[in-house]
């Protein structure tokens, strides 16, 4: 029988796969949108599309089907959907055999996860078609990921932001907020309405935040958009890297005051080591120009943004695999 060995990030907007290999290697065999298009037959929904496919389906194109989400803010609010997902992505990641392949997944979840919640995530994978299931607060995969002995890791996702100071025995202190890229999307669309009277798109903003936002305060410029105005007419305004940069930067602040919050609760001798080594980042918005340099004045700790931003949670949690001792240490249980 052919076994796999599967690190999952299931994070607030993607699901992240990174294959374990022999010789210690592992890579990267999915990452792909946490989103599935769904149709009703016989009184059963199936998935039509999923992932990059399902979020480049315009809505007016949908007919009688319908957009799931099944995971928001690192959590499962849609069983049954969440785990046609997750077997859709490992079928399209085995091969296909007359014999069902052997499946065994570390999964790194929220920290902030409660008994439910994890319950809701084994129940899913083990209905999904993995044989054998650990799961690991995504903190401690991207403590595996740095090969470190202990520090403080920010992980700024889409739905949320979790902080957490971690050691080789687990999580000392910690704590999960709901901002996030999707929180500066909102602020965005929030700051341009009220200050233009134009409420633009998601895909609107998700471009500008891409292309034009910037913490640095010399990086000017006035970029045309487009949206709905206070009387539904359409209607084009000018946007500056400033106006954007206004729009964010609170809750910017507010991430901080949390990592801040979150060193104060570390013991002593992790706080030594934070304030001796740093903070660790990851997460798609740490490709924003100047927000590092902005964290890294207001905390006035060096910041290290990891080389895999997007996928170092799935890419850590894989090294557990050849270091099951250290997961057992982190988790508290002797594992197999």
């Amino acid at each position: 029988m052919t076994t796999f060995e599967f690190s999952i990030d299931l994070g607030s907007k993607f699901i992240t796969i990174v294959q374990h290999e022999r010789g210690g290697s592992s890579r990267l065999v999915l990452r792909e949108p946490a989103i599935a298009i769904v149709t009703k037959a016989h009184n059963r929904l199936e998935i039509r599309d999923a992932g990059f496919r399902a979020q480049n389906v315009m809505t007016g194109s949908l007919g009688g089907a319908k957009v799931i989400e099944p995971i928001r803010e690192g959590v499962i609010v849609d069983e049954e959907m969440a785990t046609k997902l997750l077997a859709y992505f490992l079928e399209k990641i085995t091969p296909k055999s007359i014999f069902k392949p052997h499946v065994n997944a570390i999964v790194s979840i929220c920290s902030s996860s409660t008994g439910s919640d994890r319950q809701a995530v084994e129940k899913c994978c083990l209905k999904a078609g993995i044989s054998e299931v650990t799961l690991v607060e995504a903190p401690l995969s991207l403590l595996s990921y740095t090969n470190s002995i202990g520090g403080l890791f920010v992980d700024i996702g889409g739905g949320k932001t979790e902080i957490a100071a971690v050691t080789n025995h687990g999580i000392a202190a910690g704590c999960t907020v709901n901002i996030a890229g999707d929180a500066f999307n909102k602020a965005i669309i929030d700051y341009i309405f009220e200050r233009y009277g134009v409420r633009l798109g998601e895909f609107t903003v998700e471009h500008l935040k891409q292309s034009a936002l910037s913490f640095y305060i010399g990086d000017e410029g006035s970029y045309a958009v487009s949206g709905g105005g206070r009387d539904g007419n359409p209607k084009s305004v000018f946007v500056t890297a400033d106006d954007l940069r206004n729009a964010v930067i609170d809750i910017v602040d507010d991430v901080i005051e949390v990592i801040i919050s979150v060193i104060d609760q570390a013991p002593p001798e992790l706080s030594a080591e934070i304030l001796r080594k740093g903070i660790f980042i990851s997460g798609g918005s740490l490709r924003i120009p100047g927000l590092k340099d902005y964290m890294e004045q207001a905390l006035e700790l060096p910041i290290t943004v990891l080389e895999d931003l997007e996928t170092a949670v799935a890419k850590g949690g894989a090294n557990f695999f050849d270091n099951k001792e250290l997961l057992s240490d982190m988790l508290g249980v002797k594992l197999l």
